[in-house]
Parts: C-alpha cells; sequence; structure tokens
C-alpha cells in the first residue's frame, strides 16, 4: 500500500542544503515513528518512506510512504494517511525552529 501527500511551505528566505536534509529528516522520523507506535514492526515485512523537496519559495515537500504489511488490514491505509500528515506537521515545525518561515 502506497500513500503520497505534499505540501507548500512559505519560507522567508532560501534555505541552505543542511537545513533541507534537517527538515526532511524530522519529517521521516515523526512518519517512522507514527507507524511503529501502532503497528510491531515484525508485522511489516516492507517499508519505504521517502520525503522529497523541490523549489525554496515556497518550499514543496513531498511524502512518499510505501507499506508492506504481513497482514492486510483496513486501518493500514489510515495509518499512513496519519502518518503522511504527521510528517508534513514535523516539518513545519522543523521550519520555524529553524526559522526560515
Amino acid at each position: 500500500m502506497e500513500v503520497s501527500e505534499n505540501e507548500y511551505i512559505k519560507l522567508n528566505r532560501t534555505p541552505t542544503e543542511q537545513e533541507l536534509e534537517i527538515i526532511c529528516d524530522s519529517a521521516e522520523d515523526a512518519a517512522r515513528k507514527t507507524i511503529f507506535k501502532k503497528v510491531d514492526s515484525k508485522q511489516i515485512t516492507d517499508l519505504d518512506i521517502t520525503i522529497e523537496s523541490h523549489g525554496d519559495k515556497p518550499l514543496t515537500l513531498i511524502v512518499d510512504i510505501s507499506i508492506s504489511p504481513r497482514n492486510t488490514n483496513d486501518e493500514i491505509t489510515k495509518l499512513i494517511d496519519i502518518a503522511c500528515d504527521e510528517a508534513l506537521s514535523a516539518a513545519e515545525m522543523k521550519v520555524k525552529e529553524l526559522k526560515i518561515a
């Protein structure tokens, strides 16, 4: 199962490469934590979380989560949606913390 979401974040200045990496890492960590709060890692055969950033004013973030659970579960799609939202929220918070928004 796979879900992608994107969001535009208005910035005051162009972020550095290091800041972009920090923002993307923060988003990925938030998505991973959200998933593993609800699903035991033993129940997942494959998990791929990709965070892409494009542009700078505004910054476009794309969160792509692909998960292969051992057992099919209707709740997985909802969980992936929540994890995408949490990733984007974490990215926005990190942008504010870095004072680039």
